[in-house]
């Protein structure tokens, strides 16, 4: 990988999570000046601890509105093209309802356009549909109406409609109406769902893009070989391999970003079965799996703020990944033999929460928590 100099720099909006790391280290690796608006409540990650912010700005706000005072601080600074990197899907659409104000100073995701209702999973779906891409029956949902008017066969997946306005475990797979009702009577602040028929994957395909003014560019796929919770939970280990490895409509891809108005690090989530992959949805951000594409010879975060880097692609390699914090769920369920599952950690070469070019966020969790269940033994005394 070759870079020319350049002067560009990121404005990362993130929280306390991998995927700010993810951003952090591949333009902390790449010599690329980076600024972090850190939104959180406490920085339970340590994301601001990472040796590649040590000579950055770092700004800590606690409501994501608070971070335009911060741009418009920034803005000042004439010098030099500042790229806006979003981590987190709150952001992301904040920073898309400022679009109008903040693209005359930042290179911004829309580039002064919108991305609008395409938050939507619906709206994603209806047009990846027009873009060429193999998308599941689906309907919407609100919790309100009855399931008695569905139009779908069961088993159906069951998940919010917009990612702002639900979690991870909204998420859910149901066979019947039985389970249906169940799922919508677990506590959530999620009221409008999408409906989705319920593809029995044969796995999950999370592909790694970056949309530049000069192209889009699919570097690699992850395999998720194995997900916490079992099938509808986060990424816990997986293989990356290049994009050739997969048979994705990388046409339909471009088409829908080229529509959306869609610039920077992004992902697609796919399901595979048969000789089918079932589009899911594109995620309008950066993700923490993204620093798989870095650990494998891409680093797409570099490339889109210094579009004159070189990747030599024909090196692209295949990495196994993991977050060995919830993998290890595998082992203590009994799901998995501890053998198996060391075999696994001592071939994986893309650690999701551990970086051994930046130790210094994982000290800092860990000591933090063993220093909390000190305190917690001494109160119990």
């Amino acid at each position: 990988m070759r870079m020319k100099k350049t002067s560009n720099s990121a404005i990362i909006i993130g929280d306390s999570t991998n995927n700010t790391l993810s951003i952090v280290r591949s333009l902390g690796e790449a010599n690329i000046e980076q600024t972090l608006i850190l939104k959180c409540d406490e920085d339970v990650c340590f994301v601001a601890e990472s040796k590649y912010l040590k000579n950055s700005s770092v700004y800590r706000i606690t409501v994501i509105e608070d971070c335009m005072p911060i741009l418009e601080q920034l803005k000042k600074d004439t010098g030099k093209k500042r790229y806006l990197i979003c981590s987190f899907d709150e952001a992301a659409v904040f920073i898309d309802e400022n679009e109008p104000i903040l693209a005359s100073f930042f290179y911004t995701p829309a580039r002064g356009k919108q991305i609008g209702d395409l938050f939507n999973k619906d709206k994603q779906c209806k047009l990846a549909n027009e873009c060429g891409l193999v998308v599941p029956k689906s309907q919407n949902f609100h919790r309100t109406e009855h399931l008695d008017d569905l139009v779908l066969d069961y088993p159906i997946l069951l998940k919010p409609l917009n990612s702002t306005k639900g979690e991870k475990s909204d998420i859910h797979i149901c066979n019947n109406k039985i389970e249906m009702e169940k799922a919508l009577l677990a506590e959530s602040h999620c009221s409008d769902f999408i409906l989705q028929e319920f593809i029995e994957k044969e796995y999950e395909i999370d592909c790694i893009g970056v949309r530049t003014e000069r192209e889009m560019y699919l570097a690699g796929g992850i395999r998720k070989i194995r997900h916490y919770p079992e099938l509808i939970g986060a990424g816990a280990y997986g293989l990356f391999q290049p994009i050739k490895e997969y048979d994705i409509n990388i046409s339909g891809v471009e088409k829908f970003l080229e529509r959306a108005n869609y610039y920077g690090p992004f992902s697609v989530e796919f399901l595979h079965k048969g000789n089918k992959n079932y589009f899911m949805e594109i995620n309008f951000r950066n993700e923490g799996l993204a620093y798989a594409a870095t650990a494998s010879g891409a680093n797409l975060h570099a490339l889109y703020v210094n579009p004159d880097m070189e990747i030599d692609r024909k090196q692209i390699r295949k990495v196994y990944m993991m977050n060995y914090s919830i993998d290890f769920l595998y082992v203590k369920n009994g799901a998995l033999s501890l053998s198996t599952w060391i075999r696994d950690l001592l071939r994986t070469r893309c650690f999701i929460n551990i970086n051994l070019k930046d130790l210094n966020p994982t000290i800092c969790y860990y000591r933090n928590k063993i220093r909390t269940k000190i305190q917690a033994f001494r109160e119990r005394r």
